[in-house]
């Protein structure tokens, strides 16, 4: 049985369907890989729907969950529904998650290699990013990697899931999309200087340096 959403819903579904969009065309998700999820009140998300290629995405069809994962309004949710929702149980904090396929960050995540701290994006989402042990992708133990990530390193945003692409969190859908962004343009400069040296990863006192003059 599915309920009737309310204005404050179908606002954060259009929102969604925006993301998507502009997700798209950045690259981060392809097809119907990757997922973007927001949380709504009442202990609820609304995520995108399971299958449905996003260049025929509809607003109507971003599906709504309770954060147990029981579906509330719209077609199958993402397959990847038990790790967004595992998030937001976790943090009160999180408002909004990006899990993307893009191609840089997967390669690091099935080198099984984290992204040191080498420029201003890589730091913007915590760097060094780490590579969370191995789960199949859709179980609640995908989420439950990330979740002790974020745990143990409160400044990090983003996450590389092993074999399997990459997760940001944010305050908001904007903030979730420029980290997920950033962790992908962080990926193409390493990937990038591997190909002809060694990168210079920056120092203690340099990220400090950093911070200090950007407020981080």
């Amino acid at each position: 049985m599915q309920v009737e959403i309310g204005a404050a819903a179908a606002q954060v579904q259009a929102d969604i369907y925006q993301m998507v969009r502009k997700a798209e065309q950045a690259g981060l998700v392809r097809l119907s890989a990757g997922n973007i999820s927001a949380r709504l009140g009442d202990g609820q998300a609304a995520i995108t729907p399971s299958g449905i290629k996003y260049d025929r995405l509809r607003v109507e069809e971003i599906s709504i969950v309770s954060l147990e994962g029981a579906t509330l309004y719209g077609p199958r949710p993402s397959s990847e529904t038990p790790m967004h929702t595992a998030l937001y149980r976790a943090f009160p904090w999180v408002q909004a998650v990006v899990h993307t396929h893009s191609p840089y960050a997967m390669t690091f995540a099935v080198l099984g290699k984290e992204i040191p701290a080498i420029s201003l994006e890589t730091l913007r989402v915590g760097a060094p990013v780490p590579v969370a042990e191995w789960a199949c992708p859709g179980t609640a133990a995908a989420g439950e990697r990330v979740v002790a990530w974020l745990r143990s390193r409160p400044e990090l945003r983003v996450v590389l899931l092993r074999s399997h692409g990459l997760l940001a969190v944010g305050r908001s859908l904007e903030e979730a999309f420029e980290f997920a962004y950033d962790a992908e343009v962080g990926a193409q400069i390493y990937y990038q200087a591997l190909q002809v040296g060694e990168p210079l990863v920056l120092d203690a006192a340099q990220v400090a340096e950093i911070h200090a003059v950007y407020g981080g």
